[in-house]
């Protein structure tokens, strides 16, 4: 039987347990004092009942102290050992008390605090050699089934201590699978499993909540709408696995070159879209060129060695344009660039125009 889960605290319940130690001590002084205060003279109780026993405690607990300070790693069986010595002492100079050979079941419920076997049995057999040096063999005899039944009583406790940890700890590791399980599956709802982008659903999401923080903050926003020049003839001259490696290579350099604070999603087949947030427009534009740029200059083997170009439109948000209007802005800026020879980017100017 052996478990993990005192570890962490390990330091600061082994301050606790030396306190409770530390307390014992304080405690005895004035109950052996008023105790024995009816059967000794003043000077016999000081001597064999107040200053031998406490001097011996107080060196005691001064070990256990330094152990505290020295060495973490070994500190248990200090305290273990330490322990026993100190009941063994007070029971020493209270051996006419009736109910002082009870103090030797305190190390042992003190090693239920470990939740490991070994330190358990360790401080049984250390009560019970207190015990042996302690008493007659008739008393020894008499207090052994005592002994016995605290014993299996303590163990009960650590054994049942032991799998109510175990549980718990299971029962975390599964609450930790399911929070991967959920995180997993929420980004897989938000993301196209191809590209790794946001998809068409988020960006909308996303692109209404910018929207009404710019309207009620005048949050900066710009949408950049990117469409893949021919794409169509790159499905049909060279399949669709070619024509998937172009789009994770645009996506892949969309994703290097937005900033943290702006957001890449692939609206639909060929088409991507970025929306820009505090960013000037001349500053986006000389992105987006750095896009532009860097797609026409990638080279496929699926393509024969040849690269792609992309046609870009991008639209600053105004106050009360709202979401149709923001999108139709890029969406024609986009379409002019298409229906001007492809392979530019171009920046919405007011009006919309018809494009039919």
């Amino acid at each position: 039987m052996h478990i993990n889960a005192y570890i962490p605290d390990k330091q600061n319940w082994n301050r606790k347990l030396l306190h409770i130690y530390w307390g014992l001590v304080l405690i005895q002084i004035p109950v052996e004092f008023f105790y024995f205060l009816k059967v000794e003279t003043q000077e016999h109780i000081t001597a064999n009942h107040i200053l031998i026993p406490t001097l011996i405690m107080v060196l005691i607990m001064a070990g256990m102290e330094a152990a505290y300070r020295l060495s973490q790693q070994t500190l248990d069986y200090f305290i273990l050992i330490g322990g026993s010595f100190l009941t063994f002492t007070i029971i020493y100079f209270n051996y006419d008390v009736k109910m002082a050979p009870l103090y030797v079941l305190i190390p042992i419920l003190v090693s239920i605090f470990y939740f490991q076997r070994a330190k358990f049995l360790i401080s049984v057999v250390l009560s019970l050699l207190s015990l042996t040096i302690l008493f007659n063999l008739s008393d020894l005899l008499a207090a052994i089934p005592i002994l016995g039944l605290a014993t299996l009583i303590a163990f009960g406790i650590m054994k049942r201590g032991v799998e109510i940890l175990a549980n718990l700890h299971a029962t975390t590791e599964l609450k930790q699978e399911l929070m991967i399980k959920n995180i997993i599956m929420d980004k897989l709802s938000k993301t196209d499993a191809l590209t790794d982008l946001y998809n068409h659903i988020t960006f909308h999401e996303y692109l209404e909540k910018l929207i009404e923080q710019s309207e009620s903050g005048h949050l900066c926003i710009h949408l950049a709408v990117l469409d893949i020049d021919n794409f169509k003839k790159v499905n049909d001259t060279y399949g669709h696995r070619a024509g998937d490696a172009v789009l994770t290579s645009v996506s892949g350099i969309l994703k290097k070159s937005v900033g943290l604070n702006d957001f890449a999603a692939r609206y639909g087949g060929e088409e991507f879209a970025v929306i820009f947030t505090e960013k000037s427009t001349d500053g986006i534009y000389e992105i987006l060129e750095r896009i532009r740029w860097h797609v026409s200059q990638t080279k496929y083997d699926e393509l024969s060695g040849q690269a792609v170009t992309i046609s870009i439109g991008l639209c600053e948000y105004s106050k009360g344009m709202g979401k149709e209007q923001f999108f139709g802005g890029a969406d024609q800026s986009l379409y002019t660039a298409k229906k001007t020879g492809k392979n530019k980017t171009v920046i919405h100017t007011f009006p919309l125009l018809k494009t039919n």
